[in-house]
């Protein structure tokens, strides 16, 4: 039996400014062994983009629910995903029409995952991701955030030719899902260079089927207690709207790694690490380098604090959330452009310049 929780909860600027909440998500149970789940998130200065994300994830897991049958073989199922997502952008499109309203108000992303016993199938667009938990035992995103050089997001209005639609090639006993807020807290900063880039602790307490004692507690139980530690999260950390959505398979037996890979990262050395890093680059003439070595990008001094170390691996890991410092990105919150866009409607050198949130 697959088991799901999900999450949506309006971030903290978003109060603070009478923004409404433009996440949303939606979870539809098919049988024991068939769960679909969609999060969305609509871009923010869009004046509309929240109408967009609601739309996009009921339209797109409806459309699957609808279609899907349990012996379909994977191009079938790869099929009812494309539809869905044709059909979510379709259903913006007749809105903001019988609105009256510009269709570039009603942007979002859309990340669909349909999981048929250990097996995962997803589609993407934007910023949002998908992680699973392998059958290994092993922690992996399986998305990648849509996004160009300078951070702005390719939406689910730039078509087919930027959607991903794929198999997941392996067995999975979990899968998360979440906007784009959520998503970068488990990939900080400092450990995106290292050997396990992804932050296991966190994967582990919203993932692992064991941590979250679904079976035993319940559903709801599991909902309100991760509710509660996202509600707990430092507007440092992140002050976006948050979405989390887990489907958990308890029957699917994972594999333990090495204790190494549970253990909570060395957060004091990666920092020095980076900051020795960044002098390197900043005054190589220090280091026995040229003063013509210095770029652009050591402009500015590194800003993020490390977490606090010392939190195990078993502990609600709430501490250790970073903040995201790569620039020109440090959290969505921050990442506010004049962006021009160039969209995808008959020819490809038409564009559309106006501003956004993303």
């Amino acid at each position: 039996m697959i088991y799901a929780y999900g999450i949506t909860q309006q971030g903290t600027y978003h109060i603070k400014h009478n923004i409404v909440c433009q996440d949303a998500h939606q979870i539809v149970k098919c049988g024991d062994g068939l769960v679909i789940a969609a999060v969305a998130d609509g871009l923010g200065s869009e004046a509309h983009s929240d109408i967009a994300s609601k739309l996009a994830v009921k339209t797109a897991a409806e459309c699957c629910a609808q279609r899907l049958i349990q012996e379909w073989t994977d191009e079938q199922l790869l099929d009812t995903l494309r539809s869905a997502f044709a059909q979510a952008q379709s259903a913006i499109e007749r809105t903001a029409a019988e609105n009256g309203h510009p269709l570039d108000q009603y942007d979002t992303t859309l990340s669909l995952a349909v999981l048929k016993d250990d097996t995962l199938y997803y589609g993407h667009s934007g910023d949002s991701g998908i992680v699973a938990l392998n059958a290994d035992g092993t922690y992996e995103a399986v998305t990648q955030q849509q996004r160009d050089t300078e951070g702005r997001v390719f939406p689910l209005y730039f078509g087919v030719g930027m959607w991903v639609f794929e198999k997941y090639p392996k067995p999975v006993a979990s899968v998360l899902l979440a906007t784009d807020g959520m998503f970068e807290t488990l990939f900080p900063f400092y450990i995106r260079s290292e050997p396990v880039s992804i932050y296991v602790a966190l994967a582990r307490y919203f993932m692992d089927p064991g941590a979250l004692g679904i079976v035993q507690l319940g559903e709801a139980a599991v909902q309100a207690k991760i509710g509660g530690f996202l509600e707990r999260i430092p507007d440092a950390q992140v002050n976006d709207d948050k979405t989390v959505v887990v489907l958990v398979n308890p029957e699917v037996k994972t594999s333990l790694q090495p204790p190494d890979y549970y253990a909570e990262p060395d957060w004091q050395r990666l920092k020095k690490q980076h900051e020795e890093s960044w002098k390197r680059t900043a005054y190589p003439h220090l280091f026995g380098g040229s003063a013509g070595e210095q770029t652009p990008e050591a402009a500015d001094p590194p800003e993020a604090a490390a977490p606090e170390a010392g939190t195990p691996a078993e502990e609600t890991p709430e501490s250790n959330l970073t903040e995201e410092e790569d620039p020109p990105m440090s959290g969505r919150e921050k990442r506010i452009f004049l962006v021009r866009w160039f969209r995808h409607r008959g020819q490809a050198d038409q564009t559309n310049e106006r501003g956004d949130t993303t």
